[in-house]
């Protein structure tokens, strides 16, 4: 009866949606990386990005790209990302860790995966070296950016407890406790700690990662972060040898997972961002899909949809997944549905202020 209610519910929302429904804070996620994936000048990307008016950008200090080699440092892309935010005053997460936003998941460099080589579905923080190097890198990140007032939020990890990437590869949570709380010694400014999952709306998809999870992610999360990330995807694209799936949900179904999901965190009194609302396509096989031809796993309508659902189950942020394909289906193709969808969703934010 309970969830028949809660569906009763989001359902007279979606459909009676308006800016009273919205009051949430909307932002975004930006990568480098992602841009050089799809061919895009990253600089003019992320001003285009940073002028549209997000509440919060998050990015990433990519630790293989930062110490490509030992204790040699170089700041400087991550840099003129924090002061271009500063410049134009857009509030800033900062993820730290060997884990970050975007392709291959993990960013632990090159001259540490020599002397270690995890195997396959390891936890990376049992290594010695590892964990060593990896909370030396966190250290030195949050010294230098702990006194920039425009980082609001510091992320560490990025679906740490999830077994995600090339690899499968996972973070053992014991280490992640130990990550956090030398984050937490290290801020003067008591800025709130993030800490983030992947989610499994899909039933299938949901059993198999309970066979790889050896922690209920949400739950240990829950425990040690100031606020709770759930990354959302309704449609997944995934290739097994040459066989292609969808792994696809309804509306009933997303609200039935994610509403006790959201209400569990809250009753913690912790708050819920969607770190990852999907506005781009996951389609079986591509890293990043470039063809005209539309995407089958991701739309602008679709987003919008979703967009509205997670609002109606009371999240606090939602941060849309997939800025940089938006630039890229505009300068590629001259497609401008995934720019006009973003500008709509701001537009009925604003009308809320």
């Amino acid at each position: 009866m309970k969830k028949r209610s809660t569906i009763v519910f989001v359902v007279l929302i979606l459909l009676s949606f308006n800016a009273k429904a919205l009051a949430v804070e909307v932002g975004t996620t930006f990568s480098s990386l992602q841009c050089k994936y799809l061919g895009l000048d990253w600089k003019k990307t992320y001003l285009n990005i940073l002028n549209a008016g997000y509440d919060v950008i998050r990015i990433g200090a990519y630790w293989s790209e930062i110490e490509k080699k030992d204790n040699f440092y170089d700041f400087s892309e991550l840099e003129w990302q924090v002061k271009s935010a500063e410049a134009r005053g857009v509030p800033v997460v900062l993820t730290v860790g060997m884990k970050a936003p975007r392709w291959p998941e993990f960013f632990i460099p090159e001259w540490v995966l020599e002397k270690t080589n995890p195997g396959i579905a390891a936890d990376v923080s049992k290594h010695s070296l590892i964990r060593e190097r990896t909370l030396e890198f966190i250290k030195t990140v949050v010294e230098k950016y702990n006194g920039r007032e425009i980082i609001k939020y510091w992320q560490v990890e990025n679906e740490a407890l999830n077994h995600i990437g090339q690899k499968h590869w996972y973070i053992g949570v014991d280490f992640l406790r130990e990550e956090v709380d030398l984050v937490r010694r290290l801020d003067t400014k008591g800025r709130d700690v993030i800490l983030t999952s992947a989610t499994y709306p899909n039933k299938f998809l949901r059993f198999i990662a309970s066979l790889f999870d050896y922690h209920n992610p949400i739950k240990e999360y829950t425990k040690m972060a100031d606020i709770v990330g759930i990354n959302v995807y309704p449609i997944v694209g995934c290739k097994i040898f040459f066989k292609k799936f969808s792994f696809e949900t309804n509306l009933k179904e997303r609200i039935e997972y994610f509403s006790p999901l959201i209400n569990d965190i809250r009753e913690n009194k912790k708050k819920v961002w969607v770190t990852e609302l999907q506005a781009e396509p996951w389609e079986p096989g591509h890293l990043v899909y470039t063809k005209e031809q539309q995407p089958k796993t991701a739309s602008a309508p679709m987003t919008k949809e979703l967009f509205k659902e997670m609002s109606a189950l009371g999240v606090d942020t939602i941060l849309l997944w997939g800025a940089e394909y938006w630039q890229f289906r505009a300068e590629a193709y001259n497609e401008t549905q995934w720019v006009e969808m973003n500008t709509d969703l701001l537009k009925i934010r604003n009308k809320e202020r």
